[in-house]
């Protein structure tokens, strides 16, 4: 682990604001290794940063002849997580607009057809934001960045997603480097 963290530069617990998430590496969904300039999925470790939040989705299990039942369809549980995202640098001036969008899938290549939004955040300059009257987005702080908390659940529609990613969405002459992982939130 710490070849990993002096690799990539994440911090085993960072401290911003009033909340403290523990970072695992199976969750990164972007290491901040580059800036995105342009759309694509963010990147972890060298390839596409996906996240398996566990379960067996649209798979059926045959069971023996001696269950009550011939088959199940396993199905993971509900998860309310937290994206947390650790900007470094983000350009906030004239047309420039960056989108993260968390998407997920059941299916672990994110096909044509197979991606649902769970949720999104966007930096950029107030006249370009699709928020009416948003906020600029502020430089990153000279210490750590600045973090950001996208709440989000693996359930939409009654369909629970099992692969998260994020897409990132760069217009104008956007440019936005950030770290970001998964947290999972205790249940209430």
């Amino acid at each position: 682990m710490l070849d990993f963290v002096a690799k990539y530069g994440f911090w085993a617990a960072p401290r911003m604001g009033d909340r403290t998430y523990s970072f695992d590496a199976n969750m990164g969904l972007s290491d901040a290794a580059a800036a995105y300039t342009a759309n694509g999925y963010a990147q972890f470790a060298g390839s596409d940063g996906v996240v398996d939040l566990g379960g067996n989705q649209n798979i059926t299990v045959t069971l023996p002849s001696i269950a009550d039942v011939s088959t199940i369809t396993p199905q993971q549980p509900r998860i309310d997580a937290v994206a947390v995202i650790d900007v470094t640098a983000v350009t906030s001036s004239g047309s420039a607009l960056e989108k993260l969008l968390l998407v997920g899938s059941n299916d672990p290549a994110f096909g044509s057809g197979n991606v649902q939004l769970l949720a999104m955040y966007e930096f950029g300059n107030s006249s370009v934001l699709d928020v009416l009257n948003g906020i600029t987005t502020p430089a990153p702080a000279a210490v750590g960045g600045s973090r950001y908390e996208l709440p989000f659940t693996n359930e939409q529609n009654n369909v629970k997603y099992q692969y998260v990613k994020i897409y990132n969405v760069i217009t104008g002459s956007g440019s936005i480097t950030y770290r970001a992982f998964i947290a999972v939130l205790p249940e209430p």
